[in-house]
């Protein structure tokens, strides 16, 4: 319908040419024409040339018909054939203006590398060009399977640019995307191609199965639906695992009741629900068939796991996701326990715990009579000495460094793993469910993909560092907890990303982070949006909001003695809530897609004076951000193409411009964060109470995103931000 619509706007315009003669002209430009075959008549000669975005019709006396966007010298107001001075040698034309000052549309454009969040497109430049200032892509969003409030991101890019990636894009979303130049004379024609990126993993994990009644034969378990903004839900599985058997789990060869049996699997997919279907009590082993798999009736003399999986399916391309199972709040429930067999335990255990107790006592009474004991034989030897070693140092001398530390003897070993690891929660591995298809990028140490940790019945949304530390060199070890131990040292705060915890395996140490799936540059972007009269769906009271959260955090991290040095947009999430927290600092650093920032543009200028970075660094770069909020996800510095040329730039006193629509006073307060000496410089502490007033004074208008003649968006260019290059 889309298409229909497009395609009958294109007709109506191209019947819309005008035919107004502007005189008989010299043609002193020939080569900048093109010639238009089958000519006919006056009349199809303009319409030809204006259906093909040419501003001019040139009919020679010959009855040749040209078309083109530059005059020649004019001979006369009239047609040529009404001239009498005109000198017929010459080459002349009747000249007729079509009504077109706009360019034409590029052309050959392709869009190709589709992905769940990224396309790429190519174009050339139109064929009827006079002058192009930009050109304009939209990404207007047909259909998706999002929750969120669907926008359309739209890009502005140089005229010397023909290529580029769109990022950022809705998984299994069908977009119209749509590009056109920008001239003086107004906006040209576009083209436009329908696309569909790829479906994702499911971005929420299916809640845990509630056991309701468990009959021996039969299991009650309570099913909840699960949200999906990445696809389609298809359909869910019911999972049955059989726990006594100790078999590891692999969704690979995950099959039916009757061909697990025949493989010697342990688990099986017990039934497929529709989505209609899930919001019910389901009972596991009841003997029927469910989708194609039967709901064989289960052992009472086996200890069961139920799990659920979340299907996605579009276009013939699968993606399942896995809930934690049937899980108390000290791990898997056991469900077929008899109660002679907790009598039975619970006695052992008390025995058990009986003679631990004695033994310790015991233990107890021998170390005090041995203290006793020892500290009289000191005491008399110390009486003996006193007469002929009254000045001498009793003991070692141990040297002290400035910073506190205390030299250790080296014969002593100290296990600053474990001191470290004693100082945060550690989640039992039954707790945590990390998602190995659902990669969000890779960090120093290794990968990190989307986990769920399960807690009092309830699923946290997390990130998952695996970490192989026992094949890293001691020095990346090394390396690696004192970036761990930034984190522990920071701990909770509302407005910084926070450490959940550790979990261990043989070979795998897992870092539990906290995560949001957007963060504020998508947001910013996302926000661009025309309203009625606004060009954006942020209000003013949240933009201040959320870089008065950002700098909340940041004077936290100052407060904790840390030195952030990448804060941007990007390095900020947005938890659910609005909630601004800074990232990006300590482990909690991994990028996606082998793409990193490029953080050049939100440096200070001390830094490319190669002196070291410090907190009030941090401040440049938040005026950086702040603009960036103000500019809706704009790049800083748009007009400076080549990101080696920034550091001179700004080292001369290039600063980032007052947009039209932010006040004095909030742009002096950018002005002030980017003084040349930092100590003039004020502290986070002092910008939230600056950017608070601002935020309690609603008479005052500091940021205005009302709309206004003129206006156009500052331009987001991701290749000016990011860099492609290996991670670390």
């Amino acid at each position: 319908m889309f298409e229909f619509l497009l395609v009958i706007s294109t007709i109506s315009y191209v019947f819309s040419f005008e035919n107004t003669l502007l005189g008989c002209y010299d043609d002193v430009s020939p080569g900048k024409r093109v010639s238009i075959e089958q000519y006919r008549s006056k009349e199809e000669c303009i319409k030809d040339c204006f259906s093909k975005y040419y501003r001019y019709g040139f009919i020679y006396n010959e009855g040749n018909c040209m078309c083109g966007n530059y005059l020649g010298e004019q001979v006369s107001n009239g047609t040529c054939s009404e001239c009498q001075s005109c000198d017929f040698k010459m080459n002349l034309t009747d000249t007729y203006f079509t009504g077109n000052l706009v360019p034409g549309p590029p052309r050959n454009f392709q869009v190709f590398n589709i992905t769940e969040n990224h396309v790429r497109i190519t174009w050339q430049e139109p064929e009827s060009v006079v002058e192009i200032i930009k050109y304009r892509i939209k990404a207007i969003v047909i259909h998706t399977y999002s929750s969120y409030s669907p926008y359309s991101p739209e890009w502005m890019y140089s005229n010397n640019t023909f290529q580029t990636e769109l990022i950022t894009l809705l998984p299994a979303t069908k977009y119209n995307i749509t590009l056109s130049t920008t001239s003086p004379d107004g906006d040209g024609a576009l083209v436009f191609r329908v696309i569909e990126t790829k479906i994702g993993t499911p971005d929420s994990i299916p809640t845990k199965p509630v056991i309701i009644e468990n009959r021996g034969h039969q299991i009650d378990v309570k099913l909840l639906p699960t949200p999906n903004n990445n696809g389609p839900i298809t359909a869910y599985k019911v999972i049955v695992i059989n726990e006594d058997a100790k078999q590891d789990f692999d969704e690979t060869i995950l099959t039916s009741y009757n061909e697990a049996n025949r493989n010697g699997l342990s688990y099986y997919i017990t039934a497929e629900l529709t989505p209609k279907e899930i919001n019910n009590i389901f009972t596991v082993g009841d003997g029927q068939t469910y989708g194609r798999y039967y709901n064989a009736p289960l052992d009472p003399d086996v200890n069961y796991n139920i799990i659920l999986a979340l299907i996605s399916r579009l276009h013939e391309v699968e993606k399942v996701v896995y809930s934690s199972g049937a899980v108390t709040g000290s791990g898997v429930s056991i469900l077929n326990v008899s109660d002679d067999q907790i009598v039975g335990d619970s006695r052992t255990v008390i025995i058990g715990l009986s003679v631990a107790i004695g033994l310790l006592t015991f233990m107890l009474i021998a170390g005090i009579i041995g203290f006793i004991i020892l500290k009289s034989r000191v005491v008399n030897r110390r009486h003996r000495l006193s007469d002929n070693q009254e000045l001498t140092l009793q003991g070692p001398m141990i040297e002290v460094e400035n910073n506190g530390y205390i030299h250790e003897d080296e014969h002593v070993p100290v296990n600053h793993y474990r001191n470290l690891k004693q100082k945060v929660r550690t989640i039992p591995s039954s707790q945590l469910n990390v998602e190995p298809t659902n990669l969000l990028g890779v960090g120093r140490y290794g990968r990190v993909n989307s986990a769920g940790v399960v807690e009092n019945d309830n699923i946290t949304l997390a990130a998952a560092y695996t970490i192989q530390d026992k094949k890293m060199s001691q020095e990346t070890r090394k390396t690696m907890l004192q970036e761990l131990d930034v984190l522990i040292k920071v701990g909770k705060h509302d407005n910084v990303i926070g450490l959940i915890g550790i979990c261990e395996t043989s070979y795998i140490m897992y870092v539990v982070l906290e995560h949001a799936s957007l963060n504020l540059k998508d947001v910013l972007l996302g926000s661009r949006d025309s309203l009625p009269g606004r060009f954006s769906s942020m209000s003013e009271f949240q933009a201040l909001d959320t870089a008065i959260q950002v700098a909340r955090g940041m004077a936290y991290l100052d407060h904790c003695k840390i030195i952030h040095k990448q804060l941007c947009a990007r390095s900020v999430i947005i938890a659910p809530g609005g909630i601004a927290k800074v990232t990006s600092y300590g482990i909690a650093q991994y990028f996606s897609h082998n793409k990193i920032p490029d953080y050049t543009r939100w440096t200070a200028v001390e830094v490319f004076k190669n002196y070291p970075p410090n907190t009030k660094s941090d401040v440049w770069s938040f005026a950086c951000l702040m603009w960036e909020i103000c500019a809706l996800g704009a790049t800083p510095y748009g007009n400076v193409a080549n990101n080696n040329e920034i550091p001179e730039k700004i080292v001369r006193g290039l600063r980032l411009p007052q947009l039209q629509y932010i006040n004095d006073e909030l742009y002096q307060l950018m002005l002030d964060c980017w003084q040349l000496d930092y100590d003039e410089r004020p502290s986070f502490m002092q910008l939230v109470e600056s950017l608070d007033s601002f935020k309690k004074n609603p008479t005052v208008p500091y940021i205005n995103f009302n709309t206004y003649p003129n206006f156009q968006y500052d331009q987001f260019y991701p290749d000016m931000e990011l860099a492609v290059r290996p991670v670390f």
